[in-house]
């Protein structure tokens, strides 16, 4: 390794450029493998997770959803199923916790008693929920620490069991901490704490209807997971339950699919997750492709050093050196260079997953999680060695099989000994060229796609709307005192400068969150069979549409007249209206809401357009729109169309409610187009990897070129000579250089083409209103990739136009 060491140092224009290639290409790889490893390859930390599975209900125009289930029809699905040894019902939450000082905003995961028993995860500390616990309402006011929230809040304090926690205002007692790999089995979304699903009553104030979501079957809240029997199978499992579900339709059960879905998950569970594989799986491959390019290019770097060192090996074998040494030497400097580049690598990949982190998608709480860990400094490891050797071992045998006599003869000269334009050496550029197009396609499509997405019309205009939250639950605040709360936050909000309208609501548009829930009856609509209205429901306050600019099409607003006092009204959206009131009017018309009186009869005030509320690309849902002011609802956000500067009226509202209570924690502060963007994460997060990705490979290839016709000029620089003084004019010169070049550009295009258009039908899914073989994304490709290696052709053969015969002769 010494001498390998020497061999690079004295070479540093090379092993400079040698490291950087790597390292650009090893780090891309390690900090994408960053991300895909605990998302959708790192199994979850639990005895034999492949029989985990997660049901999901699909209704009757397709989609799948994996957190609509009821309680009640969970303990159905509990007792009367006979595929999973157990099932488990989780439900994630924000909670104040409260430890003797400041309140702290966590997300607590509410699960079933059996929880930890089912996935046989054993607490670091403590024990998990008992038998009897977490089984009826109310019946068990302890808590399970995640261990980040262990070290964190509590300072890993071995004595923090049996401790009293506030959570929303109520005493937990600490009874656990759980196992530091252990960080839930839904990927994106790391739980701080652990709460029997029983327990809502006491940490949500929210009563649709009335009623506790534990006893209501017109609530849809939290996922159910399992565990599968021995012998079964997941199509086995979701047979036998789609059966249960039909019976519970049957018996007139509401909000029951009667198809169910059942999805093993050995590496864990999320909707917003497994709509992230393609994205995910495509960065992985690119960046493999972009490893390629690079190890092309090196091995083109080395074949060249190998042909000028060729009089040194040719030497040396006939001195008696043994090949396999040589190639061993060789093999060494590969490596060596690999492993430099790998630790360089890991510096680019720190700064990529910095980069990553900032991508915040709509299901998740905070940013990605993502960083580096043993297994991902494992993985670039592995990286280095391999990429050492794909591009070190065909230089290095090439190198050791020198054709001695020649060489011996020719003294050093600059005579290439094998001409052919179709070596080894030309055959890396073809592949470079090709595999540089592939990547750039793929990038433009995504580019073109996102460009697509940012121009939907998601039904408002979230230009210079501000949005700021608040849970009035956490600081222990009763519906009355928080009535009076957001009346004087809203009063002072629409006071301050350059606020021209200002609105509360419980929901806002894609923010992750758009609850629904059935309704017993629409006036005037005769459901068809299992049929069930439903609509996304949200409540809101005077002036939310006008903040919004979300028109009214018909009808009025909600105002001072729909208070606690008033009738019960509500205002629909177009989509509602159209599915439920198709060609009539539907202001006026009632719809009966579920509740424990057996429905309660609203009447609709208005129609609102559309708003999107999941996803910019789903199909407008039914939504209803409640009058706050007839609810006690705690966790609301302030929405704010301003008309100066969004950032002095973000400062100007976080002041305005430390004013009124300095004690409440202000969270998810951001504009409205700032949310709408967090829904485009991924795209942007894929467009902007895959744009960085092409542009390296577009400059790999460049160089590749470069250094092939380059190296090809110097050593034919005799029989370049010979060419001048036989006749040949500058601009033979100049098109016989060309011509080489532009040769190999083009076969590789025409691979790379073919490639593309194969591969490229795999990102259909992900791509919006953009055909895979979009013309214009595969032309404006062929066109830039083209002229930069016109551009990487034209500097060597210009440097052979300049090439003087009688100095060119003189040298031989």
């Amino acid at each position: 390794m010494l001498l390998a060491l020497r061999r690079l140092l004295k070479s540093p224009g090379f092993t400079l450029v040698a490291l950087l290639t790597l390292a650009l290409g090893i780090g891309a790889n390690t900090a994408i493998f960053s991300v895909v490893d605990p998302l959708l390859v790192r199994p979850l930390p639990v005895p034999q997770p492949d029989r985990l599975a997660l049901l999901g209900q699909r209704w009757s125009k397709g989609q799948i959803e994996f957190d609509g289930f009821n309680y009640p029809l969970f303990r159905d699905y509990q007792r009367e199923n006979a595929v999973f040894s157990q099932l488990a019902a989780t439900a994630g939450l924000p909670v104040g916790l409260g430890t003797g000082g400041a309140t702290e905003r966590h997300r607590a995961l509410l699960v079933s008693g059996n929880y930890f028993t089912m996935l046989g995860v054993t607490p670091a500390l403590g024990r998990g929920f008992a038998a009897g616990e977490g089984v009826e309402p109310d019946d068990a006011a302890v808590v399970v620490l995640s261990h980040g929230l262990w070290q964190r809040r509590f300072g890993a304090d071995p004595q923090v069991l049996g401790r009293q926690v506030t959570i929303n205002g109520h005493s937990f007692a600490v009874i656990g901490v759980a196992p530091r790999e252990f960080i839930g089995t839904t990927r994106g979304s790391v739980p701080d704490l652990y709460v029997p699903i029983t327990m809502i009553g006491q940490i949500s104030t929210d009563r649709p209807g009335g009623e506790s979501p534990l006893a209501t079957r017109y609530f849809t809240w939290h996922s159910i997971m399992g565990r599968l029997r021995d012998g079964v199978s997941p199509s086995q499992a979701q047979a036998a339950m789609t059966v249960l579900a039909m019976q519970a339709d049957a018996a007139r059960r509401p909000n029951t699919a009667t198809n169910l879905s059942v999805v093993s998950g050995a590496q864990g569970f999320t909707d917003g997750v497994n709509d992230s594989r393609l994205p995910l799986h495509l960065l992985l491959a690119t960046a493999a492709l972009v490893l390629l390019i690079a190890c092309a290019n090196l091995a083109n770097l080395q074949l060249a050093r190998g042909l000028n060192r060729s009089r040194e090996f040719a030497i040396r074998l006939a001195l008696g050196a043994g090949r396999w040494r040589l190639v061993r030497e060789l093999m060494g400097e590969s490596i060596l260079l690999s492993l430099g580049g790998g630790v360089l690598g890991m510096l680019v990949a720190g700064w990529l997953v910095n980069l990553l982190g900032q991508f915040r998608p709509t299901y998740t709480e905070g940013t990605l999680a993502v960083g580096l860990d043993w297994r991902i400094l494992w993985f670039a490891f592995g990286a280095s060695v391999v990429t050492g050797i794909l591009f070190g071992l065909l230089p290095a045998l090439r190198a050791t099989r020198p054709q001695l006599t020649p060489e011996l003869k020719s003294g050093g000269g600059t005579t290439d000994s094998r001409p052919s334009r179709w070596n080894v050496r030309s055959l890396l550029v073809i592949l470079q060229v090709a595999l540089s197009l592939l990547v750039l396609v793929s990038a433009g499509l995504c580019l073109r796609s996102l460009q697509k997405l940012q121009q939907i019309d998601p039904g408002f205009e979230p230009a210079r709307v501000v949005l700021l939250s608040l849970d009035l639950d956490l600081n222990q605040y009763g519906a009355p005192q928080a009535q009076v709360f957001y009346r004087q936050l809203l009063e002072r909000a629409r006071t301050l400068p350059g606020v021209e309208s200002a609105g509360l609501a419980s929901t806002t548009p894609l923010s992750g969150h758009a609850p629904q829930s059935s309704v017993e009856r629409v006036e005037g609509y005769v459901p068809g069979l299992n049929e069930r209205p439903y609509g996304e429901y949200n409540r809101v306050s005077e002036g939310f549409f006008r903040a919004l600019n979300l028109p009214l099409l018909r009808g009025r607003d909600i105002d001072a007249r729909d208070d606690a006092a008033g009738p019960p009204v509500v205002i629909i959206n177009q989509a509602f209206a159209n599915r439920y009131f198709a060609g009539q009017d539907a202001v006026g018309k009632r719809i009966v809401q579920h509740g424990p009186s057996g429905g309660v009869p609203t009447e609709v005030i208005g129609v609102v357009g559309n708003a999107a509320s999941r996803s910019l690309t789903d199909a407008a849902r039914p939504a209803m729109y409640f009058p706050l002011a007839q609810s006690s609802e705690l966790a609301l956000t302030l929405a704010v169309r301003t008309g100066v500067d969004p950032a002095a009226t973000i400062r100007a509202l976080s002041g305005l409610v430390k004013s009124l209570d300095a004690n409440v924690p202000v969270f998810n502060l951001r504009t409205l187009a700032e949310q709408k963007n967090n829904t485009l994460a991924l795209q942007r997060m894929a467009a902007t990897l895959l744009g960085g990705f092409g542009l390296v490979a577009l400059l790999l290839a460049a160089l590749g070129i470069y250094g092939v016709l380059a190296n090809a000029v110097s050593r034919r620089t005799r029989e370049i000579g010979v060419r001048m003084a036989l006749g040949a004019q500058l601009g033979d010169v100049l098109g016989f250089v060309l011509k080489q070049g532009l040769s190999l550009t083009g076969i590789g295009l025409l691979l790379g083409l073919a490639g593309a258009l194969a591969a490229t039908r795999l990102l259909r899914g992900f791509l919006y209103q953009i055909a895979p073989l979009d013309p214009l994304t595969f032309g404006a490709v062929i066109g830039l990739l083209g002229f930069v290696a016109f551009l990487a052709c034209w500097w060597p053969a210009r440097r052979a136009t300049r090439i003087d015969p009688m100095v060119a002769l003189r040298t031989e």
